[in-house]
């Protein structure tokens, strides 16, 4: 599967990559949830982002989909650890 990066400003954001890939795979809310031990409407809401997210959840989720979560910090320094004050 081709890698995809998509920035999270919201939890909306996480809900629509999950729910993007599980329809792309043919997988029901129903099928999935029941895959990872939980309700549908628990993936409901997270896909709609009204979801407290529970990390143990949401990374079971990403597992059954084969998706990876990798996280990047924006610490505002530039490429090479050359910060504003370096330029």
């Amino acid at each position: 599967m081709a890698r995809k990066t998509i920035e999270v400003r919201k939890p909306r954001d996480i809900g629509d990559a999950i729910r993007v890939v599980r329809e792309a795979r043919g997988i029901s809310q129903e099928e999935l949830a029941l895959a990872n031990a939980y309700d549908r409407f628990y993936l409901n809401r997270l896909e709609a982002g009204r979801s407290t997210v529970y990390i143990t959840r949401l990374l079971r989720t990403l597992k059954s989909l084969g998706i990876t979560l990798s996280v990047t910090f924006d610490t505002g320094e530039s490429v090479a650890g050359k910060g504003p004050s370096d330029a």
